[in-house]
């Protein structure tokens, strides 16, 4: 049988093929979450011929500049934070891309901005930034303000819809090829772990090394000559203690 701790390694190992065949993009993804990389240089030209109006600016983002796609669609993989270069050159992506060249583009045009963050989509705020479901304080889990950075649970969160939205953003965009190469994998180390299991248990059950084999051998002890009536204390050798008379 093979060790837990090999089982839980080979399974994380093989997630981690199957979902990103190039481990850096998951690295540099969780190095750009830390550190998002706003860079208004990269949007110069762009945001000189856009309005002043962030309202407007953002609705050219997200309509025509950086069209929405799941990161299976534009990264190949489920989860890829962006720079911003890279969001520009893909063309298309979801809330991180949108949100960095916004974030790039008015901060190119001196427009105070903040990108907020809740547990499924990142925003830019602004001012007059208008709330809605998606983008307002309530499911606000981590951001900057003032320039520092704050964490903290937000006030509107439902478990049933959490799950809902991880699934529709994480799982169901997949390609089915990948889909099929995660659970082949999986079902391969548990079919592994079960004959080897298997092909253990019969060893060992031969070898009368299993458990339940070592406790009947200790209550029926194997070979040696049968035990007969016991001798009295202080009868002669050869007697046999029997019923005593009156």
């Amino acid at each position: 049988m093979i060790p837990r701790r090999a089982l839980v390694f080979l399974a994380f190992a093989w997630v981690l093929v199957a979902l990103y065949p190039d481990p850096g993009l998951l690295v540099r993804s969780v190095r750009n979450t830390v550190s998002p990389q706003v860079d208004p240089a990269a949007v110069s030209a762009l945001a000189a011929s856009l309005p002043d109006d962030p309202r407007a600016v953002e609705a050219y983002v997200l309509d025509r500049q950086v069209p929405y796609a799941y990161d299976w669609q534009s990264a190949g993989v489920p989860w890829y934070f962006p720079t911003t270069a890279e969001a520009l050159r893909a063309g298309r992506g979801d809330c991180e891309s949108r949100a960095l060249v916004l974030a790039s583009i008015l901060t190119a045009k001196g427009i105070p901005n903040e990108l907020r963050l809740s547990l499924d989509h990142i925003w830019v705020d602004y001012p007059g930034k208008q709330a809605n479901a998606l983008e307002n304080p309530g499911v606000q889990f981590a951001g900057r303000e003032d320039g520092r950075f704050f964490l903290r649970w937000p006030a509107d969160f439902q478990l049933g819809q959490e799950i809902s939205d991880q699934v529709a953003i994480y799982w169901t965009p997949a390609p089915a090829w990948r889909v099929l190469l995660l659970v082949a994998g999986l079902s391969l180390i548990v079919l592994w772990n079960a004959l080897a299991w298997l092909s253990g248990a019969g060893r060992l059950s031969g070898d009368g090394l299993l458990p339940r084999e070592r406790a009947r051998r200790r209550r029926r002890p194997a070979g040696g000559p049968a035990r007969g009536p016991v001798a009295a204390p202080g009868a002669r050798p050869g007697a046999v203690a029997g019923p005593q008379r009156a």
